[in-house]
């Protein structure tokens, strides 16, 4: 029985819209966590991994820091999204420490803990988990847009985190669209100007942008392609069961009817 569903693609191609249709789908046996969630089951959210050297540093300028961990083996998680209003400098010098600029060894070994976590959680509970965004989408953006990984290193680390994920019975919802050009005009339109600068920076100001020497839309546009390339070859070659899907024009009655059947919610 599947207890696991995620949905994936790049901005704008419909994951959360499908995610939520499913969560209503299922009704009271789906827990739904979408990107960004502060709670998600397997990702950190504004959250600060630290060893106990760097607690020890940042509790002689934040002596309360120390009441807000959670220890797992020899790291300290502080959650610190709600310091922001609270105090400003605890939220400062804890966001230095943020999961998502650890080094990429301990990065990968803190996300597939929080996958095996998450695992666990869910095989012992009724409820069916839908996600987005956190399969192939963040690794892909911290290894690759921040860190300029190769494939092959991005590739195995994603396969482990197949093999933790097996037990629920897995499947892949993955949207693309002919025209990526076409569709992030699009979602521009209908996003703050803030999130494309934030995003612009993330995918070129960093390592595999600098070495490329991309910048501005063009850049961007060069990310997302490479990026959809391989994930559809990532998910191609692993035995998982994946649903890739055209949505360019975005009839999402019929997408959704489509997914009715492929998902088993309804006869054929």
């Amino acid at each position: 029985m599947t207890k696991l569903y995620i949905f994936e693609g790049v901005p704008g191609s419909g994951k959360t819209t499908s995610a939520k249709w499913l969560a209503s789908r299922l009704g009271e046996s789906a827990k739904l966590f979408l990107e960004g969630d502060q709670q998600h089951p397997a990702d950190y959210e504004s959250v600060a991994c630290l060893t106990e050297e760097q607690l020890n540093e940042v509790e002689q300028e934040c002596p309360t820091v120390r009441g807000m961990t959670i220890r797992k083996g020899e790291r300290y998680y502080i959650s610190y999204a709600s310091l922001y209003e609270k105090d400003i400098n605890t939220f400062e010098r804890l966001k230095a420490y943020d999961v998502y600029e650890l080094p990429v060894e301990d990065y990968l070994e803190v996300a597939l803990d929080k996958w095996k976590e998450f695992v666990q959680q869910a095989k012992s509970g009724p409820h069916e988990y839908i996600l987005e965004c956190c399969y192939l989408q963040n690794p892909f953006t911290f290894l690759l847009a921040k860190h300029n990984c190769s494939k092959e290193m991005i590739f195995n680390f994603l396969k482990k985190i197949t093999n933790v994920i097996m037990d629920l019975d897995p499947v892949i919802v993955y949207f693309e669209q002919d025209n990526v050009a076409e569709n992030l005009e699009n979602i521009r339109q209908e996003r703050p100007v803030e999130w494309f600068d934030f995003i612009t920076w993330y995918y070129t100001g960093q390592k595999y942008g600098k070495e490329r020497g991309l910048s501005g839309v063009s850049g961007v546009l060069h990310f997302l392609e490479e990026r959809k390339e391989l994930e559809k070859e990532f998910l191609r070659g692993v035995p998982v069961r994946s649903l890739i899907i055209n949505n360019t024009n975005a009839n999402w009655d019929n997408i959704h009817d489509r997914l009715d059947f492929e998902l088993g919610l309804v006869e054929k």
